[in-house]
């Protein structure tokens, strides 16, 4: 089971939050959402958030790229945004993720000896 839910369009960005389990059910719905709900020329960004997602197939993968794709031939930039554990890892897995915008892995790691770069100050 799946939810889906648009924000109005501010500025050029559309924000479309997904929520749930993304399967073959999702299959169809996102382009048809972002096809509705995001209309050019006022959107030019598409922001696709996962926060809330807790698993996702390969059908559902192929549906966010069919999205991106879309949204490029419209004009449209769509990035995906706050994929988490399980999520994050089989859409990077899967290849996809920098084609959908996501930021690259962050490791948090500080190296003994060495200031974080947030520590350091201007000097």
């Amino acid at each position: 089971m799946f939810n889906i839910q648009v924000g109005h369009p501010v500025a050029d960005t559309c924000v479309v939050t997904l929520s749930g389990e993304l399967d073959m059910t999702f299959t169809g719905r996102l382009r048809e959402i972002v096809d509705g709900a995001c209309p050019v020329p006022d959107v030019r960004w598409v922001v696709v958030d996962l926060h809330r997602v807790s698993m996702i197939d390969s059908s559902a993968i192929k549906e966010l790229v069919d999205a991106h794709y879309a949204a490029a031939d419209r004009g449209q930039v769509l990035l995906v945004r706050n994929a988490r554990g399980i999520v994050d890892r089989v859409l990077r897995v899967a290849g996809v993720s920098a084609a959908l915008g996501m930021p690259p892995p962050s490791t948090g790691t500080v190296y003994p000896g060495q200031a974080h770069p947030a520590d350091r100050s201007e000097r």
